[in-house]
């Protein structure tokens, strides 16, 4: 069964057990697709007020099409938090291919090299969804309803949650790859992300509190 097909206990408690995945990887995915469904609730609460119906014609369909960003991303989000899983069994079962001979032991040395790549790339694109949702919450946030505003802080808090952890494990599979280059280009990649993104949300979490008063 999928993850994203099972009872929130039954997640929980598998996220629970001995069983190395679902991980981090899982969580951040999920945690980006929490942040993303708390927007398109705020959009809602705010499209059909008479507040919103003052604005510029401009300014609503703008409004609206960034609501669309999230409702894209919501479901990648979700689908990587099975795949995020999925990458890291195919990884396992890479280290548990032979190695009697020489022939053996390159083959397993590319299925783990091709298996890490997978293992980086996937928490690598929650990072970057993740920041691509925080920068378009910087779009909505003033003219969305000043009663979510709670609601919308939890969400910058759930993105950026989902790109910190994102990256924590693309941080920890980079030592198992043998390819330096690729190494830095990743390193770079995520570096990038997380800065722009600790930007993005303090920005918008004084702006939350501010707004709180």
């Amino acid at each position: 069964m999928k993850l994203v097909d099972m009872k929130v206990n039954d997640f929980l408690d598998e996220l629970a057990s001995s069983s190395p995945a679902p991980g981090g990887g899982s969580v951040s995915a999920l945690a980006g697709a929490n942040g993303c469904s708390l927007i398109l609730m705020v959009g809602k609460l705010t499209i059909n007020k008479k507040k919103f119906k003052t604005l510029s014609e401009d300014t609503q369909v703008s409004y609206t099409k960034f609501l669309e960003i999230f409702e894209r991303n919501k479901d990648e989000f979700i689908e990587m938090i099975d795949s995020d899983t999925d990458e890291f069994n195919t990884l396992m079962s890479a280290y548990k291919l032979p190695k009697e001979t020489e022939d053996e032991i390159n083959q397993r040395n590319r299925e783990i090299d091709k298996a890490t790549i997978g293992c980086i790339k996937v928490p690598l694109k929650v990072s970057a969804l993740a920041l691509e949702s925080l920068r378009a919450v910087e779009s909505l946030i003033e003219n969305s309803n000043k009663n979510t505003i709670s609601d919308q802080g939890v969400s910058v808090l759930m993105l950026y949650s989902a790109v910190e952890g994102a990256a924590l494990n693309v941080l920890i599979n980079l030592p198992g790859l043998n390819d330096q280059s690729l190494v830095k280009e990743f390193t770079q990649t995520i570096n990038d992300i997380l800065f722009e993104a600790e930007e993005i949300k303090d920005k918008l979490l004084e702006e939350v509190k501010y707004l709180l008063k």
